[in-house]
């Protein structure tokens, strides 16, 4: 199927749901009688659909199609498009707004979302307000507010903000923003005040910068107190309103403004350029002086990566340490986009701590990376109990030999996309000498072979005599590994040896073991195989062939070789050097560049639940007891609790639905005056308020009864606890009805905040698939439009490999995870759907599926934290992984990358017939991770730029020529999705990949952090595979967990029980103080602490334990020594029990 034809269906089959969703809206039994996600296809229309939440005057055309000119007029992307239309809206040129300020506030947000790609809800949630305040001199400059979720506008988009704010300060005349030194010094305290007392910014700026920075301010920026601490200096300022630390202001001011100022600065003299007319931010070009200073000063040089340890996730390897991951340019079908891939034997011999989808936290270049599997790269080399030293090549050999391993002298590559690379602006790292750079050189110097990858001895020493290229990777050794000396105790070694038919014989009885110890470590370290027997070490075959024709050897006595050999090289010096000097080969660096790396967050793939885990957003209050049980409250009689006012004209009767539940009349709102306690139709009168919402008292077995009636269900159908919400937290505090929380209990399934239910998974890369792996037929795969495969082939079997179309998704079904398969779920929420259309709207049902392969072809809509709008996906089948697999450009379009991050799936008709904006919370942050918005078909153009770096072809020659060079990424010329669009190419299709894979689903596809039941069990096993791996230091690692995880949470703990509040058993309230009854004031329950002796002390023993086996400093010793003495004075020393002698026979 063309892309074209592709993107048609999938706008009919949106528009075939949207049809549906709205005849069942229109029925008025929902909050809102339209379906209320609007669809969204072009940035403009995301842009202004986005602010149009906030002012509703915006949805107009004539915004939309000036956005579009610009577009034509400056480039898309281009922040001259959002200074101008910013512009534009604030001089009212489409619509009216209430004041002049609010039409400039509109202006600015509508150019933030355009430069945030209309997705996140920065633009609603992170800039919060634009006020004025006064200058010394009585004039009026922009105060601009931020708040907490600015953080998901990302850095570059926090700082344009600030000059878009800033050039309608200037175009409409305003004055420049003047501190007082008491301001400038409180941006100084404040700033590191959240640094160190709430949360790590990404980069803090010196005192230098910030005080450079804040004296230059042509606007003030500030916001709203999010932390419940008062900063530690300069408080009560006339023009700061808060002594609270301002989270979103210490966010936009150095992880936007001092972070960023370079790359902003340079976007605002494009605009300047351009003609756009704006001073306030030229002082920015003196700041990147003084910050590029810093710089090359440089900070704290420890990893960072490795700093926030936590228990239970190991450390795979040091900062640049020999045998940690070795760095290989490529990329598989489920790599890219920040996802690389190892061998499935290295997530066998690393314990299973690896597992498809797991985050690493990673030295470079990028700071984290998502996991996969690749066979197509080299596997693990690990020394055994024996002595002997294999290199594993298979998933179930790595099994098999890990509780005999000794040491993992190499942990394997880490396969890396160079587009990643490129996309950090980050220099070239140096690979190893690998099998896709030898190909390279075979074809510049006119040779060719079938396969690369697999090329006997016989065949590479051919080519190298033939083509006068290296030899082979697969006869080369890590010879970089061993200084000169270890190579002289090695040739000493080898020296007594002999050789026998295909093997080298070397003496190793145990009265020799002690001499040729050095010899035989030298062995271990450059990464050759042999085997350890009674009385020799024995390298057999292919291998002993490679390793002779390195040292330039050959069969016959080899004491008399070395003799000669001897004579050739230098008393001292490099050794591939000297390798270089003996080999009739020439012999490359096998080791390149290692990487150091520890375990991120585990792959996830499970239900969402909110607390309590809900069936449905209907207040059930105290009544409905600790488990905010449906039934508990129906058995009361009553609930209390904050509903919407309506009022049925027909049966002059006040409800809490739209829609009269007796009559089926549609209801009218009416108003509620907290004044004077009375409801009227309109706003009081006498007080100018009203409310459409009240705190009251009603009869819960009525609408229990109404519920029932509507669903058809009987009591003994019904799950023993259907689950509501202690109590709504939207402005308006509607509610769903009661009757869909039937339908979800009956298929155990749970409601969000928004009314949807959402499957979260970890993200990861799909670029192209066989249809195997995913569960699907090819006749169904045909049916959705994939005819071909990558060869061009007529589709015929599992095996071939496919390319996946953009908008199309394969959901987890993964066997081993303790948590909910999506197929499993989303099968029960088609049903729950069709239950919902039929009896709740009377339409007729839908999906009408019995089995999972049912469900293929599904719509879904996918979306990520932080964000608010969704993209359509289609199901095209299940992994056995824990992954969200898709195209780069879904996560693309969704604003992620997949270093760890995850998505959510909603099935479509669930989100067009359940979401209502009217169930959001109405706090700070409640629109993050909505779907406002849904877009339909992804522009490759106006997703996440990241997607341009993303590379469509085999790598050339100069890659690697480069990287051994040092140079930086941007020199190398690789076609990527940046250049397709510039030269007006398909972005979509014909994407290639570097190395193949068996199977996706090959290797661990469930972690042992997840299967491993208790945090005791996760640290021993991550200590015994910490002492395994030659390129970890065990006590670093003891020392992190105990100072980063272990003795923070038994201090945190232990202050905050003097500080605790207390809480009741029955109905779950909480206390400051205990209540004099020394019962509940509310349901006369039980009250118990919330923070007990176990959760203080759950970790210090195995602090202390880890602290005496891993020998740690003394002064970490007494620390946590002083620690225990602190809590036995509160608790007392545990008592010494007696036990019998059987505990120990």
């Amino acid at each position: 199927m063309k892309i074209k034809d592709y993107f048609d269906l999938i706008g009919k089959r949106v528009d075939e749901h949207y049809e549906v969703a709205r005849v069942a809206k229109e029925m008025g039994l929902d909050p809102v009688s339209k379906v209320e996600v609007p669809l969204a296809i072009s940035l403009a229309e995301k842009s202004v659909g986005l602010i149009s939440v906030l002012y509703p005057q915006l949805e107009d055309k004539r915004i939309i199609n000036r956005i579009l000119e610009l577009e034509k007029e400056y480039g898309q992307l281009n922040i001259s498009v959002a200074l101008q239309i910013a512009e534009d809206i604030a001089r009212e040129k489409f619509c009216k707004f209430e004041n002049l300020l609010q039409a400039i506030e509109a202006g600015i947000r509508v150019g933030f979302a355009y430069v945030t790609l209309g997705v996140v809800s920065s633009p609603l949630e992170g800039f919060t307000d634009l006020k004025l305040g006064k200058t010394k001199d009585g004039k009026e400059f922009f105060k601009a507010y931020f708040s907490g979720p600015i953080r998901s506008a990302g850095t570059t988009a926090g700082c344009v903000v600030l000059m878009i704010i800033d050039y309608l300060r200037e175009s409409f005349g305003y004055a420049k923003y003047d501190p007082s030194e008491d301001e400038i010094r409180r941006y100084v305290t404040e700033n590191y005040d959240y640094h160190e007392r709430v949360n790590n910014l990404q980069y803090l700026p010196t005192e230098e910068e910030i005080v450079f920075l804040a004296k230059n301010l042509p606007i003030q920026i500030t916001g709203e107190p999010t932390e419940q601490r008062e900063v530690s200096n300069y408080k009560d300022l006339e023009r700061i309103d808060t002594n609270f630390i301002r989270g979103g202001m210490c966010l936009i001011f150095s992880e936007g403004l001092a972070q960023k100022a370079q790359k902003g600065w340079r976007l605002l003299k494009g605009a300047k350029e351009k003609g756009f007319k704006t001073s306030g931010w030229d002082f920015l070009e003196d700041y990147i002086e003084i910050h590029n200073k810093r710089q090359v000063k440089g900070g704290d040089s420890s990893p960072t990566y490795i700093k926030d340890l936590v228990a239970g996730r190991p450390v795979f390897g040091h900062p640049g340490s020999p045998g940690g991951f070795r760095f290989r340019y490529g990329r598989g079908r489920t790599g890219g986009f920040s996802a690389a891939s190892v061998h499935p034997a290295t997530m066998a011999i690393t314990d299973d701590f690896i597992s498809f989808g797991t985050q690493l936290k990673i030295e470079k270049p990028t700071k984290g990376c998502a996991v996969s599997s690749c066979q197509d790269i080299d596997g693990p080399i690990v020394k055994l109990k024996n002595g002997s030293v294999r290199k594993v090549n298979s998933y179930e050999e790595g099994k098999k030999l890990y509780k005999e391993i000794k040491e993992i002298i190499f942990l394997g590559d880490l396969l890396m996309p160079f587009g990643d690379v490129l996309n950090r602006n980050y220099d070239l790292i140096k690979p190893g000498y690998v099998e896709e750079w030898w190909n390279l050189d075979l074809k510049k110097a006119g040779g060719s072979v079938e396969d690369f990858r697999n090329v006997n001895f016989k065949e590479a020493k051919e080519f190298s005599e033939e083509y006068s290229i290296p030899l082979h990777p697969s006869f080369i050794f890590y010879w970089n590994q061993i200084n000169y000396k270890g190579f002289l105790d090695l040739i000493d070694w080898v020296a007594r040896g002999e050789i026998k038919e295909d093997s080298i014989i070397l003496p190793y009885s145990s009265s020799d073991r002690e001499r040729f110890a050095k010899g035989k470590r030298a062995l271990e370290l450059i990464g050759c195989e042999h085997e350890v027997t009674l009385e020799n070490v024995v390298l057999k075959g292919e291998t002993s062939k490679g390793f002779l024709s390195n040292l330039g050897l050959r069969e016959g006595e080899l004491e008399r070789q070395i003799d000669e050999l001897i004579k050739k090289i230098s008393k001292d010096g490099n050794v591939l050097e000297v390798i270089n000097t003996l080999s009739q080969f020439k012999i490359k660096d096998k080791s390149g560049t290692f990487i150091g790396s520890r375990m991120g967050r585990p792959e996830k793939a499970k239900l969402r639940k909110l607390t309590g885990s809900p069936h449905v957003l209907f207040p059930v209050g105290v009544e409905g007891g600790r488990l905010r049980s449906v039934q508990a409250a129906v058995e009361i009689g009553t609930v209390k609790s904050e509903f919407p006012n309506y009022y049925c004209d027909s049966c002059k009767n006040d409800t809490i639905y739209s829609k009269c539940e007796n009559c089926g009349q549609v209801c009218r709102k009416t108003s509620y005056c907290y004044v004077c306690d009375k409801t009227s139709a309109d706003k009081c009168t006498e007080h100018d308020n009203g409310r459409d919402f009240k705190e009251k008292r009603i009869d819960m077995r009525h609408y229990f009864e109404i519920a029932k009636k509507l669903t058809g269900s009987r009591i003994e159908e019904l799950p023993v606890a259907i689950k509501g919400v202690r109590g709504t937290t939207s402005g308006g505090h509607s509610c769903e009805n009661l009757a869909k929380g039937l339908l979800r209990a009956k298929y155990d399934l749970h409601v969000n905040k928004d009314g949807t239910i959402r499957y979260d998974m970890t993200e990861m890369p799909l670029t192209h698939f066989k249809p195997v792996e995913i569960g699907t037929s090819i006749e169904k795969l045909k049916e959705l439009g994939y005819e071909k495969d990558i060869f061009g082939k007529d589709l015929e079997n599992g095996a071939q490999i496919i390319e996946i179309f953009p908008h199309d998704i394969v959901l987890p079904a993964c066997l081993e995870s303790p948590d909910e398969r999506a197929d499993d779920v989303f099968l029960n929420v088609s049903k729950f759907i069709d239950d919902e259309l039929e009896k709740f709207y009377g339409l007729p049902r839908y999906f009408n599926v019995n089995k999972k392969e049912d469900l293929i072809g599904s719509m879904f809509a996918c979306i990520a934290p932080h964000i608010c709008t969704a993209t359509v996906g289609r199901l095209i089948g299940f992994s056995k992984t824990q992954s969200l697999l898709a195209s780069p450009f879904m996560h693309a379009a969704m604003r992620r990358d997949c270093d760890g991050d995850e998505a959510a799936a909603i099935l479509l008709m669930d989100l067009l017939l359940n979401f209502s904006r009217k169930f959001l919370p109405s706090h700070r942050g409640g629109t993050q991770d909505a779907p406002l918005v849904l877009n339909s078909k992804i522009n490759a153009g106006e997703v996440d730029d990241q997607i341009l770096d993303f590379e469509c072809e085999a790598y050339p020659l100069e890659l690697y020529e480069f990287a051994e060079a040092g140079k930086h990424s941007s020199e190398v010329k690789v076609e990527n999705i940046g250049y397709r669009l510039k030269n007006e190419l398909d972005p979509f299709t014909n994407i290639g990949f570097t190395h193949g894979s068996e199977d996706i689903n090959s290797g661990v596809v469930n972690s042992s952090y997840k299967s491993l039941p208790t945090m005791a069990e996760k640290v021993e096993n991550m200590m015994n595979l910490c002492e395994k791996i030659r390129a970890v230091d065990t006590t670093d690692v003891a020392r992190l967990i105990i100072e980063r995880h272990f003795i923070r949470d038994t201090r945190g703990n232990f202050r905050k029980f003097s500080m605790q509040v207390f809480r009741c058993v029955g109905c779950n309230e909480k206390f400051r103080r205990p209540p004099l009854l020394g019962r509940c004031t509310k349901c006369g329950g039980k009250i118990i602490f919330t923070i007990s002796e176990g959760s203080i002390i759950k970790y210090l023993q195995k602090a202390l334990d880890l602290a005496k086996n891993y020998g740690v400093s003394d002064y970490l010793v007494e620390c946590l020594e002083l620690t225990e003495k602190d809590i036995q004075s509160m608790f007392g020393k545990e008592k010494e029990k007696q036990e019998g002698l059987g505990k120990w026979v």
